[in-house]
C-alpha cells in the first residue's frame, strides 16, 4: 500500500529501475504505451488510481459524465488519488481533462491525471504545474459524445490493465502501473538495483572496461 514515506521512495527513483525491478522479480513489466506522455516535459507523478471507464454514446441525451464528476469530487479515502481515465478511441481527439477538471481534481486532493485520450488547456496545466499524463493533446469537445459507465472498476489504459488502488508511477520516460501488494518488494530492488549500478559506474569511471566493472560489481540484483 502507498504511503507518504514509499511516495517519496518512488519519486526518488526513476521508471526505467521500476521496470528493471518487476523485471527481475519475475513481474510482467506493465510499461503503458509509450504514446502517453506528460503533458509538461519531466513531470514525475505518483498515487493511487481512481478508475474511470468512458464508452461510446451517439444518443446525446443518454450522454452521462456524472460518474467521472463524481469520481473527481469524491475520491474517498486513497492516498494521493490520480484520475486514471480508459477513453473509446474513436473519442481520442476529444478532450477529457482541462483546467477546469485540474482545478477540481487538486481541491480534491489528487496528485495526477492519466488519460488514454485528449487533454486540453495545456497551457493552464503547465502553468498550474499539474501533472498530467495522456496520448494526445487536442481542443476537441467530449461532453454529449460519451457515458461514464463506471467508476472504480479495472480499466485499460496504453495496454496494461489498470485496477482501483493500483499505484501509478509517471516520469518522462514514461509511465508504469504497480500491483499495491507489490510495491513494498519493487521498492527494495530498484534501490538493490541502483546501487549495484552506481557501483558499475564508479569502477568505469575509473577506467575498466564495462565487462571489467560488472564483474567486480558482482552480479545484478
Amino acid at each position: 500500500m502507498l504511503t507518504e514515506g514509499k511516495r517519496e521512495e518512488l519519486l526518488q527513483l526513476s521508471t526505467p529501475l521500476a521496470v528493471d525491478a518487476m523485471d527481475r522479480l519475475g513481474l510482467p513489466e506493465a510499461v503503458l504505451d509509450p504514446a502517453i506522455r506528460p503533458v509538461e516535459p519531466n513531470t514525475r507523478m505518483a498515487g493511487t488510481a481512481i478508475t474511470v471507464l468512458f464508452m461510446s454514446q451517439p444518443d446525446r441525451s443518454q450522454a452521462d459524465l456524472t460518474r467521472y464528476s463524481e469520481a473527481l469530487e469524491n475520491p474517498a479515502d486513497l492516498f494521493c488519488p490520480i484520475i486514471a481515465v480508459q477513453v473509446p478511441e474513436e473519442h481520442h481527439h476529444r478532450g477529457v481533462f482541462g483546467e477546469g477538471a485540474a482545478t477540481t481534481a487538486r481541491k480534491n486532493g489528487f496528485v495526477g491525471a492519466l488519460v488514454d485520450g485528449a487533454v486540453r488547456d495545456t497551457p493552464d496545466l503547465q502553468r498550474m504545474q499539474y501533472p498530467v499524463f495522456s496520448r494526445t493533446v487536442s481542443p476537441g469537445y467530449i461532453v454529449g459524445k460519451v457515458k461514464a459507465v463506471s467508476r472504480d472498476e479495472p480499466v485499460h489504459i496504453g495496454g496494461v490493465d489498470v485496477a482501483p488502488g493500483d499505484v501509478i508511477f509517471g516520469d518522462n520516460d514514461g509511465v508504469v502501473v504497480i500491483p499495491r501488494d507489490k510495491l513494498d518488494d519493487i521498492l527494495d530492488r530498484a534501490h538493490a538495483i541502483r546501487e549495484w549500478e552506481e557501483k558499475v559506474h564508479q569502477w568505469m569511471k575509473q577506467g575498466y572496461s564495462s565487462a571489467e566493472a560488472v564483474r567486480r560489481a558482482g552480479e545484478m540484483p
